[in-house]
């Protein structure tokens, strides 16, 4: 069965295809403000449906030489409704990690984000 083809692009709805392995995921997304000269931090929890699992070990050989150590997530979800952007920090399985790429393919129906582990 073909993928359904956006009419502005031309390019196949992958979005589609998600559906049949998205999970809804629950997150803690930290924002850090500035109270009275003080850097205070906020866990807001919110969840989405979409797909984490962890970056291949060919595409941590692409990440600069002293991240590769690190532990990567790959994040997958339908265009719109994650909406994190570069040094985000987010809480999944008790464990920090920090947003380091954000790749538009909304034109195909999802973006795609990779992560890395941070200290707290």
């Amino acid at each position: 069965m073909a993928l359904p083809l956006n009419k502005i692009s031309g390019m196949p709805r992958v979005g589609a295809a998600f559906a049949g392995w998205q999970n809804k995921i629950e997150l803690l997304k930290r924002s850090q403000t500035v109270v009275d000269g003080l850097v205070q931090s906020i866990d807001s929890p919110f969840s989405f449906t979409g797909v984490m699992q962890p970056l291949s070990p060919n595409q941590i050989e692409l990440k600069p030489e002293g991240q590769r150590a690190f532990e990567w997530l790959q994040i997958h979800c339908t265009s719109g409704p994650l909406n994190l952007d570069p040094n985000d920090r987010i809480f999944f399985n008790e464990k920090l990690y920090k947003i380091m790429a954000q790749n538009d393919y909304s034109l195909n129906g999802y973006i795609e984000y990779h992560a890395i582990q941070d200290s707290a």
